[in-house]
């Protein structure tokens, strides 16, 4: 795995050879290669054509005006890379572009855009993002992987939505927030893959308690996991039910160990200790399992436990996992892997904070979810990018930054067609390698204080505004 574990300081040397690779000509020359070999990806993004072609496999009828489904998806995708942008702003950028074709301007009114972007499937945004995750898992190449083996990262997240009453009924706010005071909340479960950083796939529901949780998502997500593949999260996914449901399935596990296990060692640990452990089934909770998924679990699974302290830290990890055997993968590698845990971290920051989906804008429901579906199609695409760039610098794309690829995806993915389009959205995207901040530890501290001049909303505006009076101006007083 050419892919730098996290704590490793970076090859000055590489990153020279590098940069002096980064030549137009050269890269031309590594994408011919490429293209020769069938390795470029992005000339195998859909079209217009392909999109119009799925929406009559789903039998989604519309009719021949500006707003196609295959142009609405694309302005909407470039909003989504672009958050500033209003729907008018896209309108707009939606004009220039026929200026330039030669045809006639649209109204500049986004209300038929916004229709538009309202009547398009979730099932056809999904359908065209899982051909990408595809895509990417065929070109995907073995040095990317971790012992030739599919890894994915699994992890949630939490997104503000705008203050409607529809959104309000569907996704409530926090219960400790008083009416009128908070936003609607949306879950989110996703799984991202170690190898090409594309969200392969994820989940959303209300925060309402109970089934509605982190780890209820994604076990309904089980069945897009294959016989061979590896599943690393927190300790807040380690349970014996997804243990025993993924291992008839063939996946295997790495979870840092729950808060309320026993850890099944004793004494001082020096570097790392392991041992292998026969975890008994657990009393079955009513309120989450029926009897008879309980009484088809066998009465006990075997755990390997990893107890080991990280190099420059006081804190000690103790993960577990059901890769038993200890010849093909070692306690170190196993440990190695767990510490990449914290890449779903990143490509969430990438998603939320780099693609600026910490809040959503829809204001019902059904456009939230399509806007998340949409997020995740955008977020593909530079994923895409990325992929293609690490292959023409023979790196690993997890070394390749996000926001430069955004940012080259914007200007530069119009045209993908020749070897030269594809040299200049590449030397785009590379123009800054990460990786480079080898054990770094940050407290979970804000340096930044808050310079709002405003209070804190104590009241919901409207009931507010009605009770604002005006305070008599008391007479001075009497010498």
């Amino acid at each position: 795995m050419i892919l730098p574990p996290r704590g490793t300081p970076v090859d000055t040397n590489r990153r020279s050879e590098l940069r002096q690779a980064l030549n137009p000509q050269e890269v031309v020359q590594r994408i011919d290669k490429l293209i020769d070999r069938e390795q470029v990806r992005l000339t195998e993004i859909f079209s217009d054509d392909d999109v119009h072609q799925l929406c009559d496999e789903l039998d989604i009828e519309f009719r021949e005006r500006d707003f196609t489904p295959a142009i609405t998806l694309g302005l909407f995708v470039s909003q989504c890379l672009s958050r500033g942008d209003a729907c008018s702003t896209v309108v707009t950028k939606f004009n220039r572009e026929r200026k330039r074709r030669g045809q006639q301007p649209c109204s500049e009114d986004a209300s038929a855009y916004c229709k538009a972007r309202a009547k398009l499937s979730i099932e056809l945004i999904d359908r065209l993002g899982k051909r990408i995750v595809d895509l990417l898992r065929t070109k995907a190449q073995s040095q990317w992987k971790w012992h030739g083996l599919n890894v994915y990262l699994v992890d949630g997240l939490v997104f503000r939505a705008p203050d409607t009453q529809a959104n309000q009924e569907v996704y409530p706010q926090p219960s400790t927030q008083k009416e009128g005071l908070g936003f609607p909340q949306v879950r989110c479960v996703v799984t991202t893959c170690l190898a090409t950083g594309c969200i392969v796939n994820y989940n959303t529901a209300a925060m309402k308690g109970k089934l509605t949780g982190e780890v209820s998502l994604f076990r309904e997500k089980h069945g897009d996991f294959v016989a061979g593949d590896v599943v690393v999260a927190d300790s807040n996914f380690e349970s014996f039910y997804d243990s025993v449901l993924l291992n008839r399935r063939g996946v295997e596990l790495v979870c840092g160990i729950k808060g309320c296990r026993n850890s099944p060692f004793e004494g001082v640990c020096e570097v790392l200790d392991e041992k292998i452990i026969t975890l008994e089934k657990p009393k079955n909770n009513k309120n989450r399992f029926t009897p008879e998924q309980w009484q088809q679990l066998p009465e006990s699974i075997q755990y390997r436990c990893i107890r080991y302290r990280i190099t420059g830290r006081s804190e000690v990890l103790t993960i577990v996992t059901t890769l038993i055997d200890t010849k093909r993968f070692s306690a170190e590698e196993i440990a190695e892997l767990y510490g990449l845990r914290w890449d779903v971290e990143t490509d969430i920051a990438c998603w939320k904070t780099t693609m600026g989906f910490c809040d959503l804008r829809c204001h019902t429901p059904e456009n939230l979810k399509r806007e998340i579906a949409v997020g995740v199609l955008a977020y593909n695409l530079v994923r895409s990018l990325m992929n293609d760039a690490a292959a023409v610098l023979e790196i690993h794309p997890r070394e390749i930054s996000f926001s430069r690829s955004r940012d080259a995806w914007i200007y530069f993915s119009d045209e993908l067609e020749t070897s030269n389009d594809l040299m200049w959205i590449v030397l785009s995207a590379t123009s800054r390698l990460v990786r480079d901040r080898p054990g770094r530890q940050e407290p979970r501290e804000l340096k930044r204080r808050n310079q709002s001049k405003y209070p804190k909303l104590k009241k919901p505006r409207p009931s507010r505004a009605k009770r604002i009076t005006v305070e008599p101006v008391k007479p001075p007083d009497s010498p």
